[in-house]
């Protein structure tokens, strides 16, 4: 019998582990760390009852700022109500945490429309048969940080990020323009409503958000700064089929999102009014408690879409080919979020600029500077 070589086989021992810590360390960065539970497990989801019959179903976001402002101010519109009424349908409202959620029910048919940033709204479009007629944010997704610093700075850094979201997608324009990719930082898969704290332990040295998240930072640690900020947007967005159905109904909804804006637009009254429901339904829905006053939530709201316009048209430089819809797809197709197959003429045709026009055009019909909100079973 031969003697064992124990040095050899040390040798091709070591060799083999240094082979597959290479192979780990060239892992597509682009597959997220960590698996989605299934949404129908959730706590709270599977507890709803999406009734169909007569019923137009709406998934919305009560911690999504300032959407939320408008979805709750629908939820009171009583012009809407009896408007929708009078086609014998209701509308419905239900809540989820983030855009994902929204469209798994969109796709399994439990809901006619939903809410949601950029990414939502884009994967929506790629995956379903929908229509996009107006956006419900137009605002800023931050990276920050736990110390004033450069783009540069972050180079070897750990960063929280939401696997692609909007500020992912933010991170990595944000990164290119300092000549750094994926591979010269550490991305740290975490939840939004996590990143302060995870900030604050050192668990990362800075991370990439929209709002609340960035303001609840800065306002709970005063060693948070914002070192770069990238606009954003979200989109509300209808099934096809339902749009055919009943396309004055799904208008009479957007009209509503215009008397929101330009209610709370009229007095600061009703802007703070809008902010304590959004805080209210958040505590409700999840037993989240928004750590911001109805002023501050104010501030982000007139940064947003609410400081900017009362028109939610989407704007046709937004749908140019290269243009940021158009560049976010990418991003999206080279994450794996949505299909190679995906086109971008084909998913700009789903943003539908004409349905918003028609309803200008019979702004007296619809109502538009008209405000009736229930409150505490009062009419405002």
């Amino acid at each position: 019998m031969k003697p064992i070589h124990w040095k050899i086989i040390i040798i091709g021992c070591v060799v083999i582990l240094g082979t597959l810590l290479v192979l780990y360390e060239k892992q597509d960065k682009k597959t997220p760390p960590i698996s989605t539970p299934n949404p129908r497990e959730h706590p709270v989801y599977s507890k709803y009852k999406f009734n169909k019959n007569g019923v137009i179903r709406i998934g919305v976001q009560p911690l999504y700022l300032p959407a939320s402002l408008i979805t709750e101010a629908f939820k009171r519109d009583t012009i809407l109500k009896d408007a929708l009424s009078k086609m014998g349908l209701e509308i419905r409202f239900y809540d989820f945490l983030k855009g994902d959620d929204v469209n798994f029910f969109l796709r399994r048919g439990d809901l006619d429309a939903g809410i949601g940033g950029d990414m939502p709204a884009l994967t929506a479009a790629a995956t379903l048969d929908i229509v996009v007629p107006v956006m419900i944010q137009r605002g800023f997704v931050s990276i920050v940080a736990n110390r004033q610093m450069l783009i540069d700075d972050l180079r070897g850094e750990r960063i929280g990020y939401a696997f692609g979201s909007n500020a992912h997608y933010a991170l990595l324009k944000t990164l290119a323009s300092a000549g750094l990719d994926e591979n010269h930082v550490d991305l740290i898969h975490i939840e939004v409503n996590q990143m302060p704290d995870a900030l604050h332990a050192g668990k990362i040295s800075a991370f990439s958000a929209w709002e609340p998240t960035p303001t609840v930072a800065l306002k709970k640690y005063t060693n948070c700064t914002v070192i770069h900020k990238r606009l954003s947007f979200g989109f509300f967005y209808f099934l096809k089929t339902v749009y055919r159905k009943h396309p004055e109904a799904v208008t009479h909804i957007l009209a509503a999102e215009i008397r929101a804006l330009r209610w709370m637009q009229d007095k600061r009254e009703n802007l703070l009014r809008a902010c304590d429901w959004s805080i209210t339904a958040a505590h409700q829905a999840f037993g989240t408690k928004i750590n911001l006053s109805v002023d501050e939530i104010a501030a982000i709201a007139l940064n947003d879409i609410l400081g900017q316009t009362s028109n939610p048209g989407i704007a046709e430089d937004d749908l140019k080919d290269h243009g940021p819809l158009h560049q976010e797809l990418k991003f999206l197709i080279y994450i794996a979020k949505v299909p190679s197959s995906a086109l971008w003429t084909e998913i700009r045709k789903k943003f539908d600029l004409e349905i918003l026009n028609n309803l200008w055009l019979n702004q007296d019909k619809f109502k538009l500077d008209e405000f009736k909100y229930k409150n505490n079973g009062s009419i405002d």
